[in-house]
């Protein structure tokens, strides 16, 4: 379960739409003149594992880029970009002609 990048996403969209219908039921009840102190434990609990979703699809997201870029450089070794090419050294010596 822990490489199922999938999983998490849509498991990080519910816990998102819960926690926003969470807010605006405390939103609601809050305008109503009722007391919402009980409900800030569960908005509290849906934020923390909306962010610990988060960070497993962002891992495994990471890893599987990373591996992706390993296995381009692999397939297609890349040439050092700070080689110059050997004409652009080359130059023509004109003799100076003395100035009159």
């Amino acid at each position: 379960m822990k490489n199922n990048e999938k999983f998490w996403e849509i498991t990080e969209i519910v816990l998102g739409s819960i926690g926003a219908a969470l807010l605006v039921l405390i939103l609601v009840l809050r305008l109503m003149g009722k007391n919402v102190t009980t409900l800030t434990y569960p908005i509290v609990a849906i934020v923390i594992l909306f962010l610990v979703c988060d960070e497993f699809a962002r891992s495994i997201r990471r890893r599987r880029e990373r591996e992706a870029a390993a296995k381009e450089a692999a397939e297609h070794p890349q040439e050092p970009e700070t080689t110059l090419p050997k004409e652009a050294f080359d130059f023509e010596d004109k003799p100076e002609e003395p100035k009159q």
